[in-house]
């Protein structure tokens, strides 16, 4: 309905007087429109700030959101309005029950100056710049010390001693215990099962009728039949309990733009949902098909109706937990009528909490960074992230983010904290950010994101609708026109690594990259090679393992060039001798642990590297190096504990472990032994003259490493280890063990280093 005033003032009169008293009864820290937004709400929303909320509240709040130490709540003081004030946890656990003060208040003065801690003469321009600065502070207190970790900001209808709140708010959001939980139970011969239109995760979608009983007035019954969709667990997951599946919906909820569940039933060991028929199927679909004719103002409307089922859910304390555009479905088109499209959110099926780790990857970018690695961070935060990727489709008709990506890849666009490509309208698109906001704290509220809505398409009703994404161009093609070569950074017998700068502007502002390639007499054999290592290398990606950048294809796709990071200062074997007076032996073990976890992490992922040494470690700085040159590395098959080599062209040999040469065996645990080899290589700073090859060759008494290919058993002696402490000698020395189920491992290779380190 629409109210008419008088006047633009009139308006503004009555809508600040509605706000008001919306503060006072349901949100204290939100407001309806900006036109009427207080300044000093806007501030504290700004810096996470609560009004004058009382200590006990402050308390409670700390308390609920997990009482970590160093968790904090920033609120105005309720008796001095120049005064904010800053609660903070000090302690934790039996510490908090055992102890009368495991809270402490903080002052924060502010004055037309700026923002200062009481008890310090520093001024900051405004809070956010205060709290940066103490974030990076240890404080200390009645003899505590801590640093602050994360602030508690102010959350919907949170109930406080700020609202004047009746009974019956009071009693708003009641919590039933799982028992209580109730659905409407349907008998199996009251559903008909008809055709199937899909599968969800681990379930099978079917069209169906449900019969229907009207009660009449004279007593009468009437049966009714009415379309329906069949949601089928698979009997072979009957390990998901029922309750886990159905969990979402037995909360009862009813909104219109949610889709209608009728009840549950069970059929013999089959448990199946029964919901409302939504006519035009699933909104990306639709999409994909009318994408020629839906305008922005449609778009808006998809949006706003998105956002307002995601508000009711997060009023009601319910988390939806699979928000995509395929879980939309259209009840009303809507392009050729005022009334406009008219869409319902469907239930999200199986919760993500009993999804395996792929399963959770796979769905990447729709589900919360937060939850790919731990889905009990599940939260209504996660449905604000998925409402942004959802929001990404919906500006481009439907397209899949990411679709072309490997599961690798779409890990380190998290771990990257990469973003999708945006519309070009920034208010859009800084909405958009604002929901994929890579911390889960910082994502606005649903009631916050409607508020923006409205407010955009007010202003900007022709945004320009892109119909291709921007991300439809691949980062990691690289086109053979826009490298330029600068300089050779090595090669082999078939071959060679390039320095290029990629610099498709011209103008010499590109990335410098690592181009390997193949020499032009190289044959087919080694081009299958070079195409393994790329596959390798593609798909990992750890801190200490030389970073994939993507391909260069040439002559029609029948050449291929690898695009790696460039790493300027080489590798440890050029590094090393080059900065021997500045290196020390607890450096040199830090650059043992990094490789043991790059290689620890590669045989995680079932890869030998048959290629381990100093020439092959690559210097990213002072502080980091990667492992590089998967050029030999091989996938252990599942059922196989190693690789059998069919070919030993160019094979390391004074690296290779004894198994290695005898069976051409390779294990994981070979590669520990070629580990000891470069771990020789690091304490000897790669010493020509003491590498692994001319100790062989030149053999001086019993301080030479042995190394004999007719008697690979007594194949390494250890040197005398006079000048390196006996721990790493011993850890060395387990490198080496003959029987390569009994050498030593670099998870304990880690353990081992770091408990050195930490006592020189």
């Amino acid at each position: 309905q629409e109210l008419r005033l008088g006047s633009h003032a009139e308006a503004l009169s009555f809508t600040s007087l509605v706000d008001g008293y919306f503060r006072l009864t349901a949100d204290a820290h939100h407001y309806l429109c900006t036109d009427v937004a207080p300044p000093l709400i806007q501030h504290n929303i700004k810096n996470g700030c609560h009004g004058p909320i009382c200590t006990e509240y402050a308390i409670n709040k700390l308390r609920q959101e997990g009482n970590e130490v160093g968790m904090y709540v920033l609120r105005w003081s309720c008796t001095n309005f120049n005064h904010i004030l800053m609660t903070v946890t000090c302690l934790e656990g039996s510490e908090v029950m055992n102890n009368s003060g495991p809270y402490k208040n903080f002052q924060i003065e502010v004055k037309k100056g700026g923002y200062f801690l009481h008890g310090s003469n520093k001024s900051f321009a405004s809070l956010k710049d205060l709290m940066d600065h103490l974030k990076g502070q240890i404080l200390r207190t009645d003899n505590i010390s801590f640093t602050l970790k994360r602030c508690c900001q102010p959350r919907p209808r949170e109930i406080s001693n700020l609202l004047v709140a009746t009974k019956k708010a009071q009693e708003w959001q009641p919590v039933y215990p799982m028992g209580q939980l109730s659905f409407h139970r349907i008998r199996k011969e009251e559903i008909v099962q008809g055709e199937h239109l899909g599968r969800g995760t681990r379930t099978q979608i079917y069209s169906g009728m449900l019969s229907l009983k009207d009660d009449e007035n004279e007593g009468y019954q009437n049966e009714r039949e009415i379309r329906v969709l069949l949601k089928v667990l698979d009997p072979s997951h009957r390990d998901i309990s029922l309750a886990s599946f159905f969990l979402f919906m037995m909360r009862q909820v009813s909104h219109k733009h949610i889709v209608l569940l009728h009840g549950v039933c069970v059929r013999d060991l089959e448990n199946i949902m029964v919901e409302e028929f939504v006519e035009c199927g699933p909104l990306d679909l639709f999409m994909h098909k009318k994408s020629e004719v839906l305008t922005t103002p449609w778009k808006f409307k998809v949006a706003k109706q998105l956002a307002s089922a995601l508000s009711y859910l997060e009023d009601k304390d319910l988390v939806h937990g699979n928000v995509c555009t395929k879980n939309i479905l259209l009840a009303r088109e809507g392009i050729d009528t005022e009334y406009g499209p008219f869409i319902k959110l469907s239930d999200p099926g199986i919760p993500i909490t009993v999804l395996s780790r792929q399963e959770r990857v796979e769905r990447i970018p729709w589900i919360a960074p937060e939850c790919v690695e731990d889905s009990k961070n599940l939260s209504i935060a996660a449905d604000k992230w998925s409402f942004g990727t959802t929001l990404w489709e919906i500006c481009y008709n439907g397209e899949t983010p990411l679709k072309d990506k490997t599961l690798a890849e779409k890990e380190r666009f998290y771990e990257g904290h990469f973003v999708l490509a945006t519309p070009s309208c920034k208010e859009l698109a800084d909405l958009m950010k604002q929901c994929m906001n890579y911390d889960p704290h910082q994502r606005p509220f649903f009631r916050a994101i409607m508020r923006d809505i409205n407010k955009l398409e007010e202003q900007n009703p022709d945004i320009v609708s892109e119909k291709k994404p921007v991300t439809e161009v691949d980062p990691t093609l690289f086109e053979k026109r826009f490298l330029k070569r600068i300089r050779d950074l090595g090669e082999g017998h078939f071959g060679k690594v390039e320095l290029c700068r990629y610099d498709p502007e011209g103008d010499n502002t590109g990335e410098q990259v690592a181009v390997k390639s193949l020499k032009p007499e190289s044959g087919g054999n080694h081009i299958a090679d070079l195409k393994k290592e790329i596959e390798i290398l593609r798909n990992l990606y750890h801190d200490n393992i030389v970073k994939y950048k993507g391909i260069c294809t040439e002559d029609g796709g029948s050449g291929i060039k690898l695009i790696m990071e460039f790493l300027p200062s080489g590798s440890l074997k050029e590094y090393l001798p080059r900065n021997k007076n500045k290196i020390n032996l607890k450096q040199l073990l830090r650059y043992a642990v990094q490789i043991c976890k790059g290689m620890d992490y590669l045989g995680s992922c079932q890869y030998v590297h048959r290629d381990l040494a100093a020439r092959n470690v690559l210097v990213e700085s002072e502080n980091r190096v990667k492992i590089g040159d998967f050029g030999l590395t091989k996938a252990i098959e599942t059922d196989k504990e190693y690789y059998t080599v069919k070919d030993d062209r160019d094979s390391p040999v004074f690296w290779y472990a004894p198994e290695c040469l005898l069976q051409s065996k390779f294990y994981i645990a070979s590669d520990v032994w070629s580990f000891g080899v470069t771990l020789y290589e690091l304490l000897t700073y790669c010493d020509s003259e003491c590498s692994p090859m001319a100790v062989f060759l030149f053999m001086q008494g019993d301080s030479a490493l042995l190394f004999s290919l007719e008697n690979p058993e007594k194949c390494f002696i250890p040197l005398k280890m006079s000048l390196f402490c006996c721990q790493v000698d011993q850890l060395m020395r387990k490198c080496w063990i003959y029987k390569h189920d009994e050498r030593t491992t670099f998870h304990n290779l880690i353990q081992g280093f770091e408990t050195i380190m930490s006592k020189m």
